[in-house]
Parts: C-alpha cells; sequence; structure tokens
C-alpha cells in the first residue's frame, strides 16, 4: 500500500517529468514559462508543507519560505519578459 508521502513523492516526480516534457517541446513563449513558474510554486509549496513539515513551525520562518516560492516564479516570468532590458542594464559595454 502506498502511504501518504510515497503519494506525494510521485506527484513531485510527475510535475518533475511533466515540466521536462514541456520544456523538451522547444516551444519558448509566455505559455511556456507560465507552466513553469506554476510547476515551481506548486513544487515549492509540496516540499515545503509535507517534505520540511512547515505546518506546523514558527509563522516567520513559514513566511520567508512562502515569499521565496512566490518570488521565484514571479522572477522567472519577469526575467522572461524583460530580460534582454536587465542584461543591457547590467552589462559593461
Amino acid at each position: 500500500m502506498i502511504g501518504h508521502t510515497e503519494r506525494i513523492w510521485l506527484m513531485l516526480i510527475s510535475l518533475t517529468f511533466l515540466g521536462a516534457l514541456i520544456g523538451e517541446g522547444g516551444h519558448a513563449g509566455w505559455l511556456l514559462t507560465l507552466t513553469v513558474a506554476i510547476l515551481m510554486a506548486i513544487k515549492g509549496s509540496v516540499v515545503i508543507d509535507h517534505y520540511m513539515e512547515m505546518r506546523s513551525s514558527n509563522q516567520r520562518i513559514r513566511d520567508v519560505l512562502r515569499t521565496f516560492i512566490i518570488l521565484v516564479p514571479i522572477l522567472v516570468i519577469f526575467f522572461h519578459g524583460w530580460g534582454e532590458e536587465v542584461r543591457q542594464l547590467t552589462t559593461l559595454n
């Protein structure tokens, strides 16, 4: 019988596999970026809640981790849309 932890692990593996399949499709664009960002947020949330067991931890620690799993996908979306502008601003040439 498969327990709760194993089901969560299988879900994470499935989401990782799905992300790899989508990424290998070669169709770069907003849809791919948004899909990757959503998968990152879902997987991060699952890891924080189930494997790091942060549901019962200090509220400040949970807030920092939640901010991280929201901020990283937002940065992925931002740099997809404005990466060239950021590169130009940060290049010495």
